[in-house]
């Protein structure tokens, strides 16, 4: 009569952990590619008479990001993005173009709205921006930045560990240099920006 009733205690007790045991933690990681566009010119004005526009251009851009989901729909990643984008600047009239890149590092939180084979996803969090090439090599100070970082996205799931992941991410953040303008040390206005990040990726779990 003991075994029969411990035996059923146990298969209870098993059945009712099995939902617990599927919300255990686990780790994805995301190898995306995608388009890095910026919205606003890094500078805009007038150096002693003469306006000056520079802006960074858009360019293909690889990542990656690790998601740890910690409470259900709520997750946390570390995600870095790179770009190949050439640095244009225009004053007097003439517009020069030199190579360069960019690139970002984040931390931020993610929430599945809408879970399931067909996913909605918001996150948030902050970021690093930083800028590289021969388009920055004259620029001695303001070529990485703190900023924020926001986004949305779908989540499609594919048979076993796989899905696939489409995000569009803006990097929010002020751009300041300071630059040698014939000599002279210059430090320019602050320009908010907006850098959007379009990508598409494959997501491999990783298990527990």
């Amino acid at each position: 009569m003991f075994r029969k009733i411990f035996g059923l205690s146990l298969v209870l007790s098993l059945v009712g952990a099995s939902p617990a045991v599927g919300q255990l933690p686990k780790f994805e990681l995301e190898p995306y590619v995608g388009a890095y566009i910026p919205v606003n010119n890094l500078i805009d004005q007038d150096f002693m008479g003469t306006q000056v526009t520079a802006s960074q251009q858009s360019g293909i851009a690889l990542g990656g990001r690790l998601t740890f989901w910690a409470l259900g729909p709520i997750g946390f990643e570390g995600n870095f993005v790179y770009s190949w984008s050439d640095g244009e600047i225009t004053q007097d009239g003439q517009t020069d173009s030199e190579s360069g890149n960019v690139w970002a590092g984040d931390l931020r939180a993610i929430w599945k709205l809408l879970p399931g084979p067909i996913g909605i996803h918001i996150d948030g969090g902050i970021a690093w921006i930083g800028r590289g090439g021969d388009a920055y090599s004259d620029i001695p100070e303001g070529k990485s930045d703190v900023g924020g970082v926001v986004g949305a996205g779908l989540r499609f799931k594919l048979p076993g560990l796989f899905g696939i992941r489409l995000d569009a991410d803006g990097y929010l953040y002020e751009a300041q240099f300071a630059v040698d303008a014939d000599g002279t040390p210059v430090t320019t206005d602050k320009q908010f920006q907006i850098d959007l990040v379009l990508s598409a990726g494959l997501v491999i779990g990783l298990g527990l």
